[in-house]
């Protein structure tokens, strides 16, 4: 491939273009090895709610395997320091100024793209085999190989017969250690070595990355020498010496003995390998948020000790075509009406995500925003759960236990609740939603969307009062998207039943209806 079919790819890639050739497994493999050590990351359940995954996957503009998997890892990291965005941010215009760095980098980091890269971390963190009992007889069925071929050569072609037998016993052999031992692919570590090195010779030194890849230039050196026949990379070989290489492999059991070999030197400098791996990634990621951020209106948030959220023209990510808004809480929780289809959802998911992305990547959508120091919890995105006989209610009472004992901690949390106990019936409904809410605002602050415009006179004034409102002109009916101070006053139902063409009978009979449960309610 050419110097101009490498930049266009490049170019591609970091518009988001290009699609990374990874599948969810390849995705997650390094955040799932590193989790089980992390103790401030983003639940899962949160992330699930948020569509964090659609979010990951429009900002990863990573050019190598390696970036993609520790940009996902980092979306899932909370950051505690206040100080964080503001340190972060400018690492990202670093690499906008610096393009022929970062087009430097990305030709190398190319190198790591694809599937078979995405096992590196398969090897870095999973547990190597130990040298098993058996490993003499694999040198001693290679040395009868080399021994017969000798002889076939040398001596007399009565040999010949040997040399097929114990090539078809190594070939057996080599077949069944493969299904009974997972045998990564070293050759990926070579090329993330050969990677390494060529990063270090940039003498880039100006950026941390390549600071650390420098430190480690004689290690990098010493293991491809030590294990250069293993850590080939017949991927960039022509089909003719790839084929060698894997007919030596098989009849001489190279590649079993020197990964036996080679396995417990990784073990020991599994530290320093998992390093490189991480400084390979961190690089990677860096130039991906940069190119996202070159092409969206982005900021650097303010994060703070206390809760407070303001925002101005904030925006979701993923949308299309996103509404902005601009949304100031202080000191308070609040209670979105509206009825459904406005963006009650929607608005409170674009905090969640642009709070997660202050915290983990230390950028959000919009043109200034600040955030409390929080960790987010919420309860969107909630159904049955057959498996173990739950409804959905009692998954959701589950769910909102948990955000009560977490309240009760001395961390902060911003709570995200989506129409709250709407599995239940109207009484009860209210009932427990005006108790949870207000234990739940004196300890933390709370987003809520509800349809129960009777929560406005059941809570006190912890919460505020927002709504989200449809339009009807002309027989038209739209959405503004915006969010309004003050609870929702109209009542557009009926109205949208009309317009969609219900019978008038029907639409008759629901305006009496409403008429009348209105004064009943008045009149109490």
């Amino acid at each position: 491939m050419g110097k101009v079919d490498l930049k266009a790819l490049i170019d591609r890639i970091w518009l988001g273009e290009e699609p990374s050739g990874l599948n969810a497994e390849d995705t997650v493999r390094y955040h799932s090895a590193k989790s089980e050590d992390i103790f401030d990351e983003v639940p899962e359940s949160t992330w699930s709610d948020l569509d964090m995954d659609d979010v990951f996957f429009r900002i990863n503009r990573t050019c190598s395997a390696v970036g993609a998997q520790y940009l996902y890892h980092e979306m899932h990291r909370y950051r505690s320091d206040l100080r964080f965005p503001g340190k972060r941010f400018p690492d990202y215009e670093r690499f906008q100024k610096s393009q022929s760095s970062s087009l430097l980098f990305a030709k190398i980091l190319l190198r790591l793209r694809g599937r078979k890269a995405a096992y590196i971390s398969a090897v870095l963190f999973g547990v190597l085999p130990v040298k098993p009992f058996y490993f003499p007889v694999l040198l001693l069925m290679s040395f009868l190989f080399v021994l017969s071929v000798a002889g076939l050569i040398f001596v007399s072609k009565e040999f010949l017969l040997g040399v097929v037998g114990i090539a078809l016993l190594n070939s057996l052999i080599q077949h069944v250690l493969s299904f009974r031992i997972y045998i990564p692919d070293m050759g990926s570590i070579g090329r993330m070595l050969g990677a390494a090195a060529s990063l270090a010779d940039t003498g880039e030194t100006g950026f941390r990355e390549i600071k650390i890849l420098d430190r480690y230039r004689k290690f990098i050196k010493h293991l491809q020498k030590k294990f250069s026949w293993i850590l080939i990379d017949t991927s960039s070989l022509n089909e003719l010496a790839a084929s060698v290489i894997s007919y030596v492999n098989h009849l001489l059991l190279v590649n079993l003995i020197v990964y036996f070999s080679a396995a417990k030197y990784v073990e020991k400098h599994k530290k320093e390998l998992i390093e490189i791996f991480e400084a390979i990634g961190s690089l990677d990621a860096s130039m991906a948020v940069s190119a996202y951020l070159y092409s969206e209106a982005c900021c650097c948030p303010e994060l703070v000790d206390e809760n407070r959220i303001e925002v101005t023209s904030l925006y979701h990510p993923v949308l299309e075509e996103p509404v902005a808004n601009s949304f100031t809480l202080v000191d308070n929780s609040c209670l979105i009406t509206g009825s459904n289809m406005a963006g009650k959802t929607t608005f409170i998911k674009t905090i969640g995500v642009n709070l997660l992305l202050a915290r983990t990547l230390g950028f959000c959508h919009g043109e200034s925003a600040v955030f409390p120091l929080a960790s987010v919890l919420s309860t969107i995105r909630r159904r049955d759960d057959l498996q173990h006989g739950k409804s959905y209610y009692y998954v959701e009472i589950e769910t909102i236990l948990e955000f009560i004992k977490a309240s009760d901690s001395t961390e902060r949390y911003l709570f995200l609740i989506d129409e709250i106990f709407r599995g239940t019936n109207t009484i009860e409904r209210l009932a427990g939603s005006s108790a949870v809410l207000k234990y739940l605002g004196n300890r933390g602050m709370v987003l809520v969307t509800t349809h129960d415009i009777e929560l406005e006179h059941m809570l006190d004034e912890k919460y505020k009062m927002y709504h989200f409102q449809e339009q009807i002109e002309d027989g038209r009916h739209f959405f503004d998207y915006r969010i309004k101070p003050g609870p929702c006053r109209s009542r557009n139902a009926i109205r949208l039943l009309e317009i969609t063409g219900y019978p008038s009978e029907i639409t008759s009979e629901a305006n009496l209806i409403s008429i009348r449960l209105s004064e009943e309610s008045n009149s109490r």
